[in-house]
């Protein structure tokens, strides 16, 4: 398998960090998509298994998955060791308690903005953070429980849509290939991931029906009522970005979602065009071909599309 000697040092640490604490909290990002909520819940379920008498919790205020959250004390945390996943920046960890721990990693494929823990291992050039969780455990030589390799794979699968993301390496299907010899079904995380309601079906389509094409780019600006009409939460609507993608003529695409009145969250996505740099001056990030924005006003939201047509 190809991992760095340097990346494979950070893995035997990360392994002793977790024999060594008999107390594990884990965190994500907020809102969290698959890859959020796959790494979370996939690590705990295979840690659980690999150390039934180890106390792992996952921590955060709402589940993509309707998987229930754990509950804990402050006491708790700050006498655990805090694995913090997917996220690149402090103000997007969905419990700030992260920060009480006497012992914190993380690991995670943004683009690194700001250093959250003394050990930390970070591939931006992985196309998930589910995908280093289970080359983690394929480099270790250890198995997972079937329930955890199906939640890593769903992640995995999610974020780089079925390897055809820029970002997909061959280090991305050896993580897969592990998933599914540990139990992975891969119909089920197609039929999750990719499979969708007749109320999802509809509101993509009310998505498709608002875009706008210029100079290239396609957009779509909807508003709370838009999703709310066909019982859609807010962060349900925002990940509706991929309904406008896979257009040949299209070098960038991004949704607008309100979250609030005159409030919206933006997501911008490209084939191969530089996306990040623009969330990032308007207080966001991501990756390269995929980022995000929170708290625009309607202005902003006009701005960044012309800076989209200007790449």
């Amino acid at each position: 398998m190809h991992i760095k000697i340097l990346s494979m040092e950070k893995l035997n640490k990360i392994q002793e960090e977790i024999e060594q604490h008999e107390t594990i909290t884990i965190f994500r990002h907020q809102f969290p998509d698959m890859d959020a909520i796959g790494s979370q819940i996939g690590l705990k379920k295979a840690l659980q298994n690999i150390y039934p008498e180890k106390k792992i919790y996952a921590l955060g205020t709402m589940s993509k998955d309707d998987e229930a959250m754990d509950s804990v004390d402050d006491e708790t945390i700050k006498n655990s060791l805090a694995i913090v996943l997917d996220t690149a920046n402090k103000e997007r960890i969905d419990d700030p308690r992260f920060m009480l721990a006497k012992s914190r990693i993380r690991i995670d494929h943004h683009v690194p903005v700001e250093t959250l823990a003394s050990l930390e291992w970070l591939e931006p050039e992985a196309s998930a953070t589910c995908e280093l969780i289970a080359l983690f455990f394929k480099a270790q030589n250890l198995s997972i429980p079937k329930e955890a390799a199906q939640y890593l794979y769903e992640g995995l699968v999610a974020d780089n849509i079925r390897y055809t993301t820029s970002n997909t390496r061959p280090e991305s299907l050896l993580a897969g290939a592990y998933l599914i010899e540990q139990g992975a079904n891969v119909q089920k995380a197609n039929d999750k991931n990719f499979g969708i309601s007749l109320r999802d079906f509809r509101y993509e389509t009310e998505v498709r029906n608002n875009a706008l094409y210029q100079e290239g780019v396609l957009y779509a600006i909807m508003n709370i009522e838009s999703y709310e009409e066909e019982g859609l939460t807010f962060s349900q609507a925002k990940e509706k970005v991929y309904a406008l993608s896979g257009v040949n003529e299209v070098k960038a695409w991004a949704l607008f979602t309100e979250k609030e009145p005159n409030a919206f969250n933006a997501s911008l996505r490209s084939r191969s065009l530089d996306v990040r740099e623009i969330a990032a001056d308007f207080g966001g990030g991501g990756h390269t071909c995929a980022a995000g924005i929170k708290g625009l006003d309607q202005k902003q939201v006009l701005q960044i599309i012309d800076r989209l047509k200007a790449l």
